[in-house]
């Protein structure tokens, strides 16, 4: 799936949040002109484990929005199930805006496999930007190339690990489309999130895995870059010799390019209450700070809010559908 910026085409639940953010939502204040309560708690909540891509992603961000909303905002990790445990979870609590949800590309895979709800019960607030894809192995591997890896796994098939951050979110959905395309010579293998991918790779215990680039630039000494999964991405140092898949040989690839991120709350939310929020991460969107670190990990900014960020995501649903669908992944309620 192309990904163009202009097109619009701690694990388990932390005891503070347990019963402070429950108790909170539900003595939430309805009337939407008293929000936020400054003494109640606003979580967002990361459906991975602390230290993945979409956790290194966020918190900076959430770093930033504290200057810009007036609440307690608390991160929470709530991994599992490809990533529909967290998704899940917010979509247990009241939807009066105290619960917000770190959405994308993984709530839509997640949503097509059936194990959530997902994108049916959710309302996207803002879009975010997305963070390329790349496809890496140890450093002391055999493998300088994709095609190299590739004729590897011809050679032995199902012999080499092809690992993915879980099979509910985007990088689930591009190892079992690689899969395909190669007549099903790699093992695909799932993990709990992108720290436990990663560890099993510099481990050696994977061969390879589809890692977000921002985990790549952070792992630069250990991992080798084989082949980038979209054409738009940002020629960083250190990866300006990485292929992508046009480069590379194989145009004809259409997989997931990257990892797609948005905040998301439970329908129903009042509309002002969403405004709010909006117009609070927009501000620390465009801060210089959080600027600047999408900037040094090659994210692509794609911000946009309400019905504009709706009509995105409703884009990317539509385009992975078929995909999800030719993966045999497909099982949405």
């Amino acid at each position: 799936m192309n990904m163009k910026s202009g097109n619009h085409v701690n694990s388990g639940w932390p005891t503070a949040l347990g019963g402070l953010a429950i108790a909170c939502a539900l003595s939430a204040p309805a009337a939407a002109q008293d929000w936020p309560d400054e003494e109640l708690v606003v979580s967002v909540v990361v459906p991975y484990s602390a230290g993945g891509g979409t956790d290194s992603a966020v918190r900076p961000l959430i770093e930033e929005l504290r200057n810009h909303l007036p609440a307690r905002i608390q991160i929470n990790n709530i991994g599992g199930a490809a990533s529909s445990q967290g998704t899940n979870e917010v979509l247990n609590l009241p939807a009066d805006g105290y619960t917000l949800l770190v959405s994308g590309t993984h709530t839509i895979g997640a949503t097509m496999q059936g194990l959530t709800d997902g994108y049916h019960a959710l309302d996207q607030v803002v879009a975010l930007n997305w963070d390329p894809f790349i496809i890496a192995v140890l450093e002391n591997r055999p493998y300088d190339t994709m095609e190299q890896l590739v004729d590897a796994a011809k050679e032995k098939p199902g012999s080499i690990c092809l690992g993915n951050a879980g099979m509910g979110g985007a990088t689930g959905v591009a190892s079992v489309a690689i899969n395909l395309a190669f007549d099903g010579v790699f093992n695909v293998t799932p993990f709990d999130g992108g720290q436990n991918l990663r560890t099993d790779v510099l481990g050696g215990r994977c061969e390879a895995g589809i890692f977000s680039q921002s985990e790549i630039l952070s792992n630069r000494a250990d991992l080798r870059p084989l082949v980038i999964l979209t054409e738009e991405h940002s020629r960083l140092e250190g990866l300006a010799d990485v292929p992508n898949l046009v480069e590379a040989g194989y145009e004809t690839l259409d997989v997931p390019g990257g990892s797609f991120r948005s905040i998301a709350v439970r329908k129903g939310t009042p509309e002002e209450v969403q405004q709010i929020i909006a117009d609070a991460f927009e501000a620390a969107f465009s801060s210089e700070a959080y600027t600047a670190f999408m900037d040094e990990q090659g994210i692509i900014p794609t911000f946009s809010k309400g019905a504009e960020a709706a009509a995105y995501f409703d884009a990317l649903v539509e385009g992975y559908e078929p995909i999800v669908r030719a993966s045999g992944l497909y099982r949405d309620k």
